[in-house]
């Protein structure tokens, strides 16, 4: 008898065409919304060790700072 796992979730065909046509503004975009998640999920003392504050996520991702 097959095993099908049904835990991995791997982008659907839209997600894959939506990227692949996207342009390069949808592009920063949606790395911009990626990187302010992430950085929103992070603990309070997380962001202290890297030097922000919740108040300065913001103004450091638009800034073009990496992370």
């Amino acid at each position: 008898m097959a095993y099908y796992d049904q835990s991995f979730h791997g982008p659907t065909l839209r997600e894959r065409l939506t990227r692949l046509l996207e342009t390069s503004y949808e592009r920063r975009y949606r790395q911009r919304t990626e990187t302010i998640a992430a950085l929103r999920a992070k603990s309070d003392a997380e962001l202290a060790q890297m030097g922000l504050t919740r108040d300065d996520i913001l103004a450091h991702v638009f800034a073009g700072r990496r992370t």
